[in-house]
């Protein structure tokens, strides 16, 4: 039973980056020979960050509302897959701009419910989270890798066509997950029912405090996911060499997930961020420095810590610190505002700054380290006081 449960969910973490792992590498690719500027395509690639600050919260918190998280995911899969299909006709700047607007109404919420649906079933059957989500960072693997390799030999067509593959794989895996996550709401749970899950969860300071620890070391990211691929491909690097950095990062992050997984989650959270907010701040330093593969090589070997460790840190959160009758808010939430507001603001701007000065500008994103650092120091203070660390 647990083993089935655990491989059914691993398989749509499997799908889900399937897609994921040929978006972030090489969307910025594929809108680039559409002839947009850097500007523009920060423009596109920040879109669905912002939708997600909408999006999610909304299409979790009806979920958190009602007896399973199943159904509204297989809807947004679903949905999502057919409105990706008109990217297939589109040849303008605000074609794409449209359409991606249409599709990021519904995709920002797959990952949350999912997220959601694991931590609720983790809890239930005792299974371990990291070796499961693991999987899905193998999977960005393969299609990084192997898309480096199509690009070598293809136009930036099959970008397209292997997203929309991935969609049709992701939307059959939906239908093998578990089904009721929730116990359907009674009178009990009052308190749910007449207030807002996201009025209770943003009144709780250690809350805040924690989306905007985590959110500084995940914007970070979000110069790298734009115009990474882009700025090395301008400088020389071959698309197979591309590929195979990113899936030196993920590989990184995969042996986080596996074998760090327990060691982050008796750690302080606040302590965790600190080192990581120093990881992050090396490992952009190191990328605006130079492109020597051997440095760009160790960058990303840090992304296993950046992004990776900071995210196994925020599910631990969520997952003890939350209470289960806001679970798929809170998630929604993280999803919402520091990977969907902050990245949003680190994609666009960072993006304009990219088409000023270049790789330099990767020195901004060490500064959001730096944020999280003193952010983490505050929150700790908070924390020992005792003040508001309670939902009420």
């Amino acid at each position: 039973m647990t083993k089935r449960i655990s491989l059914q969910l691993s398989a749509n973490y499997i799908s889900i980056f399937l897609v994921v792992g040929i978006i972030g590498p090489y969307w910025g690719i594929w809108l680039s020979a559409h002839n947009l500027s850097s500007g523009e395509i920060g423009m596109i690639i920040a879109v669905p960050h912002i939708m997600k600050i909408i999006v999610a919260p909304l299409v979790s918190q009806i979920a958190d509302k009602h007896k399973q998280y199943w159904l509204p995911l297989a809807l947004c899969t679903g949905i999502s897959l057919i409105l990706y299909s008109f990217y297939f006709f589109s040849d303008s700047l605000w074609s794409i701009f449209i359409i991606t607007i249409a599709v990021n109404l519904f995709m920002p919420a797959m990952l949350p419910l999912l997220e959601t649906i694991t931590i609720g079933q983790a809890k239930k059957h005792d299974l371990n989270y990291g070796k499961i989500r693991a999987l899905g960072s193998a999977s960005f693997i393969f299609t990084s890798v192997l898309f480096g390799w199509i690009l070598k030999n293809n136009s930036e067509n099959a970008i397209l066509l292997g997203i929309y593959a991935c969609l049709v794989i992701n939307f059959a895996a939906v239908f093998f997950l578990p089904r009721g996550n929730r116990k359907l709401i009674t009178g009990s749970n009052e308190k749910l029912i007449f207030n807002s899950p996201i009025k209770i969860l943003i009144n709780n300071k250690d809350f805040v405090l924690f989306l905007f620890a985590v959110g500084f070391i995940q914007m970070s990211h979000g110069l790298f996911y734009a115009m990474g691929s882009i700025h090395w491909h301008d400088n020389g690097i071959a698309e197979d060499v591309i590929g195979i950095l990113w899936g030196v990062g993920v590989i990184s992050e995969i042996i986080v997930f596996i074998f760090l997984g327990q060691i982050i989650r008796k750690i302080n959270l606040h302590h965790t961020i600190i080192i990581l907010g120093l990881l992050g701040v090396l490992r952009w330093w190191l990328m605006g420095f130079s492109i020597s593969l051997p440095l760009l090589f160790m960058a990303q070997i840090i992304h296993g810590f950046t992004y990776g460790a900071s995210h196994l840190a925020a599910i631990y959160y969520l997952g003890n610190q939350v209470p289960t009758e806001y679970a798929a808010t809170a998630q929604s939430l993280y999803t919402a505002l520091p990977l969907g507001l902050g990245m949003a603001f680190s994609t666009y701007f960072g993006s304009i700054l990219y088409g000023f000065v270049g790789g330099q500008s990767y020195y901004a994103m060490s500064l959001l380290c730096i944020f999280a650092i003193f952010i983490s120091i505050f929150s700790s203070f908070v924390a020992k006081s005792g003040k508001n660390a309670r939902f009420s």
